[in-house]
């Protein structure tokens, strides 16, 4: 399994290690940072659609990650060649006094890509009562080789710092707001009869995992 992580060319990736971040320790104030709640999570998008297959969320806030059984794109195949899914998540008893934002996006699917084809990834994120305050972060992955490639791959989206999307100061109330996250592939290519494809494989299902920072208001 690769992880993959700002690829502008399939044999010019950058590997990667990085861990999910822990808890907070307390801050100046002596405050620790507590994770708010994920009270409720849906779906809507080619690529989950509600009368497909079942969609498992686990983990909670901290570890949050679901599985996309439909999920799959094609470029000179029977799937579309753009395919994207939008998960709506509600957060609720936050911190008071805290922000929080997502900071890492881990995408496992089965990639195929024949020579002179490449995958574009576009991760989007906004919440609900600000939805014109989107922030966006796209990353490629090309087979410039002359053989074609199939692997089981990790993608992964490290949004920088200075592009994350901030939640609201979290209120007395704890609600932190409804935080949408699209995920999009598309695939294309210079020649007509090649071949590409992101989706389930024989041994790995489309699964999302999300990773998260935080700061004092």
């Amino acid at each position: 399994m690769y992880l993959i992580k700002y690829c502008l060319s399939l044999f010019a990736i950058c590997f990667a290690a990085t861990l999910q971040k822990e808890l907070a320790l307390p801050d100046s104030l002596g405050v620790p940072f507590s994770p708010p709640t994920v009270s409720s999570v849906s779906f809507s998008g080619n690529g989950c659609p509600q009368n497909g297959g079942k969609k498992t969320v686990s983990g909670g806030w901290r570890h949050f990650s679901f599985t996309l059984p439909d999920f799959a794109a094609s470029y000179g195949g029977i799937k579309p060649t753009s395919v994207n899914c939008e998960a709506h998540m509600r957060l609720v008893e936050g911190e008071p006094g805290w922000r929080v934002a997502l900071k890492d996006v881990w995408i496992k699917g089965h990639l195929a890509l024949d020579p002179a084809t490449k995958l574009s990834q576009t991760i989007t994120t906004y919440y609900s009562d600000n939805a014109a305050n989107t922030v966006s972060t796209v990353q490629t992955i090309a087979n410039s080789n002359t053989s074609p490639l199939t692997e089981d791959v990790t993608l992964h989206t490290d949004v920088p710092r200075d592009s994350l999307l901030w939640s609201p100061c979290i209120g007395p109330d704890g609600y932190v707001g409804i935080l949408n996250v699209n995920f999009r592939i598309a695939l294309t290519s210079a020649a007509t009869n090649s071949y590409a494809y992101f989706g389930g494989g024989r041994n790995v299902t489309v699964n999302e995992k999300w990773g998260w920072i935080w700061k004092r208001c």
